[in-house]
């Protein structure tokens, strides 16, 4: 039988709930980079901590929810990776975690530099913004098994890099395909393949290895994040007003472990909170001596070592009357003209997010969004991959409810 609720205990959970419920739900938008998925697991969170009241035993509150909210998230991608293709954002380490190898890490960078452009092209859709081989077929215009050969051609020579730095050999049987093993390895197998696959490695070495050093590739790919993607959600008031977060992955390639953090913004920057690994973090900012733009400077919570991934979340907000919030037209309708996207000069995977106000009836779209949700709110995304230098640019139209 279930526990009865005390009235103090219920007291304390509310209060603590009402003070940090921001701060967690920041938290798991960093971790899944999914405001949809945020919401629907915040309140899990929250009925996991009701279940646990009895047990907290004081200390930072805010520290145990989000340590409650980790475990929510990671249980959750646990699920979705059993025979799933799962997004990137859901294989995240736990904060603190997992770091790599330097020379490893360079090698793999290295080899996407190197990558024919078809097949770097290939991998940044399919790891990067989480494309199916068939919307990679469609993207690059070529039939769906051309486009899962670019997929495993491109990881098997990253895998090729990788064992050139380790200087490993190994035989090699004639048994599962490269496409398959790819496949295993992202969890997109059948379920009858996967299970004839995992029985194969448990008997044979050579492809247990192969195995073994794709998800090795997988892993440094996840690491070298912050080279290929970027993720913009946005959140619409009822007013108009935006609140901005960017996710954003940063390898440490030096030989020291990262005690700061410095980046650049443009002068209309509305940058009020970051966070590291869903902690916020304080930092500084000041106007650049000669650009004209802003510099900021971050302090981190946990120093990050060589090897290691700093994986960080800004939010901003701009008011309605700021020029980048959506408008109010003559005919109450109001439209939202956003443009976004890496400052970079490689080829970048981009996630566009936007949700409308609870309630908003969308009218018009363009471009088309990949993805549409709605329960209550609705959430367009748009992923693409950009060239160099380029930004996107989208303009949704939608209608509030009357006032009753």
């Amino acid at each position: 039988m279930q526990r009865q609720m005390a009235e103090p205990e219920l007291d304390a959970l509310q209060r603590m709930w009402e003070s940090h419920r921001e701060s967690v739900r920041r938290l798991l938008i960093g971790l899944g980079r999914d405001l949809d998925l945020a919401d629907d697991l915040l309140q899990e969170t929250y009925l996991r901590a009701r279940a646990g009241i009895s047990s907290y035993r004081g200390g930072n509150p805010r520290a145990w929810l989000a340590a409650i909210a980790r475990r929510t998230f990671y249980g959750h991608v646990r699920q979705r990776h059993v025979q799933a293709e799962v997004p990137l954002g859901d294989r995240q380490p736990p904060a603190g975690g997992v770091t790599h190898d330097r020379v490893e890490l360079l090698a793999v960078r290295q080899a996407i530099a190197d990558l024919a452009p078809a097949l770097r092209t290939a991998l940044i859709v399919k790891h990067y913004a989480g494309f199916t081989y068939q919307e990679i077929a469609s993207h690059m215009r070529s039939p769906v098994g051309t486009a899962k050969w670019r997929v495993s051609e491109a990881l098997g020579a990253l895998r090729a890099a990788l064992r050139a730095e380790r200087r490993t050999t190994m035989a090699e049987c004639t048994g599962p395909d490269e496409i398959s093993m790819v496949d295993y390895v992202y969890g997109v197998l059948p379920e009858k393949e996967a299970a004839a696959m995992k029985a194969h490695l448990g008997k044979c070495a050579g492809c247990r290895e192969q195995a073994e050093e794709l998800g090795q590739v997988v892993a440094l790919l996840d690491a070298l994040e912050g080279d290929r993607k970027q993720m913009h959600p946005v959140e619409l008031d009822r007013e108009g007003g935006v609140t901005l977060y960017c996710a954003s992955s940063h390898l440490n390639d030096k030989d020291r472990s990262l005690e700061t953090w410095e980046f650049q913004s443009d002068k209309d920057s509305q940058l009020t909170r970051l966070y590291q690994d869903g902690e916020e973090i304080e930092f500084t900012v000041a106007p650049h001596p000669e650009w004209g733009n802003l510099n900021y400077t971050a302090t981190l919570h946990q120093p990050v070592p060589p090897g290691g991934r700093l994986s960080l979340l800004s939010s901003g907000s701009y008011p309605a009357t700021h020029r980048r919030a959506a408008k109010r037209l003559e005919d109450g309708r109001f439209r939202f003209q956003w443009k976004q996207g890496p400052s970079s000069d490689l080829e970048f995977a981009y996630v566009q997010a936007v949700r409308l106000p609870a309630g908003a009836k969308l009218l018009r779209a363009e471009p088309k969004p990949d993805d549409t949700r709605g329960d209550g709110t609705t959430t367009l995304i748009w992923r693409r991959v950009l060239p160099p230098a380029n930004f996107f640019e989208c303009t949704v139209e939608y209608r509030l409810p009357s006032a009753s």
